[in-house]
């Protein structure tokens, strides 16, 4: 039977314990991006050399990983007309141990700082493989429905509960680090992060399992084998792919922002525990802006959408730098971190195109290398659009250590002069405090800016987009019934 491209194919459950999967992946890897670095600086003090080593080592072997990973998903043997089923219920387990472990120090492996880097590196890397197949959760959305306006709703559903999701970590660790505070006297974070993984990790692996179950792939794969090489030189030789890789490298130069949240938040809150006040607002944001986004794309294509955004995003960080500046040399009047917060908020709305127009030029562009090559290259695309996100995230990574935090040892004078391990964050000094928030605001603003200029000669979008999308559906219906005339015959 040829696939049908208009009505709606997902069930009501089904879309529920996706979403819900989809929500506590999330989760895990949120836990992990937003308290790893303040995990690893203030609890365990790795020295910049460290810190810049393990970045750098872990993101150049990630991404032999991954190139592995990608060649492994993309040329697997289809079994029951299911990719990505079967990996991420494999991969749900392995998940939720990996998230408690990245959290977890022996002592007599902490007190040796060259088994603690063998240690958290090996973490790493297991965790790498892992949360790479464990992404399926997120890849199966592009499979779950032939109707591309369905598929383009839950993309934006899929990314509003990933929103959510990402910043639930920051709730779960406030409200573990009160109860502990409460009952200890003092504030324990290497207790409070560790609690909260365990639970992350429990319910994560938990409705991974449910979720991943409960998904049906609804499109019409080739039983043709293919030579994964000949797909990443594929999507290197599609001009679209390109177009993302060249933005994806100039985006994630934000790294270097990124990584400062828990150290602008110890030093303007007094504590790491309470970056859920700077990220609130900003996931807040992120899920308003989803929804924007998700309405203009009523009426602009998403070409158009990603460049405006990167404009906004420059204007509104800059705004906020202003603000958070006056409240910190003023005396920190209540109405100007009124006006802060209200500033987060309009940087989160920037997250919210960020985050939901890639995945929807992947899922185009996957259209279109399928018209083209007759390949649905699931993994090949992503892996090489990481390429330029992976050399500029090395670069950012290896580099902020050395920005963020003195070295004593080999007496180096980072720019900004953090203090690793203050009991109270706000004794940081003035300029430490308005660095941070320049690299938090300002950098961000400026590479979302430039992370729209390849964006100017992207044609994949609008009538093109809509020609290639029903191209493609007429060509999977043809396999489709050639494969079942074949079985009849």
């Amino acid at each position: 039977m040829s696939e049908l491209k208009d009505g709606k194919h997902i069930k009501l459950k089904e879309y529920i314990l996706y979403v819900l999967a989809v929500f506590f992946y999330t989760n895990m890897t949120g836990m992990i991006n937003e308290y790893r670095r303040a995990y690893l600086v203030d609890i365990l003090r790795l020295t910049t050399h460290q810190m810049s080593f393990f970045n750098v080592f872990t993101g150049v072997a990630g991404f032999a990983l991954s190139f592995i990973n990608a060649m492994i998903l993309d040329s697997k043997k289809i079994k029951n007309g299911n990719k990505f089923k079967g990996l991420g219920i494999a991969s749900a387990i392995p998940c939720g141990i990996i998230t408690v472990l990245i959290f977890w120090t022996p002592g007599f492996i902490e007190s040796n700082p060259t088994v603690l880097m063998v240690w958290l590196c090996a973490i790493a890397l297991i965790q790498s493989v892992c949360f790479y197949f464990g992404g399926t959760v997120n890849m199966v959305a592009v499979v779950m429905t032939p109707n591309s306006r369905e598929r383009e709703q839950l993309l934006s559903v899929r990314g509003i509960s990933s929103a959510i999701g990402n910043s639930a970590p920051l709730v779960i660790v406030l409200v573990i680090a009160a109860i502990t505070k409460a009952v200890k006297g003092y504030e324990d974070n290497m207790l409070n992060y560790f609690i909260a993984a365990i639970l992350c990790g429990v319910v994560g692996a938990v409705t991974m399992l449910l979720g991943m179950s409960a998904v049906k792939e609804r499109i019409t794969y080739s039983d043709e084998k293919k030579n994964p090489l000949e797909g990443f030189a594929d999507v290197l030789r599609n001009p679209y792919a390109r177009r993302v890789l060249y933005s994806e490298f100039l985006k994630s130069f934000r790294g270097i922002a990124t990584f400062m949240q828990p150290f602008i938040a110890a030093a303007m809150l007094g504590s790491s525990s309470k970056t859920l006040l700077f990220a609130l607002p900003i996931g807040i944001g992120t899920m308003v802006g989803m929804l924007i986004i998700n309405a203009l794309l009523k009426k602009f294509t998403s070409r158009v959408l990603y460049i405006a955004s990167g404009v906004y995003s420059v204007i509104i960080n800059i705004i906020a730098f202003g603000v958070g500046t006056l409240y910190l040399t003023h005396g920190q009047p209540l109405y100007l971190n009124i006006i802060f917060i209200v500033c987060l908020f309009g940087t989160g709305l920037q997250f919210g195109a960020s985050n939901l127009l890639p995945n929807m030029f992947q899922a185009d562009i996957l259209d279109d290398l399928e018209l083209k090559t007759g390949k649905r290259l699931d993994a090949s695309l992503p892996f090489v659009i990481s390429i330029g996100g992976t050399l500029s995230g090395l670069i950012a990574s290896g580099v902020v250590p050395y920005i963020l935090y003195d070295n004593a040892e080999t007496g180096w004078h980072s720019i900004i002069g953090y203090q690793q391990g203050l009991a109270d964050g706000t004794a940081q000094s003035l300029r430490t405090k308005i660095l941070l928030l320049f690299f938090y605001t300002v950098v961000h603003g400026i590479m979302m800016l430039l992370a729209g200029v390849p964006f100017f000669t992207y044609k994949l979008s609008g009538a093109e987009r809509d020609r290639v999308h029903n191209e493609v559906l007429k060509k999977r219906g043809e396999l489709s019934e050639s494969e079942e005339a074949a079985k009849e015959a």
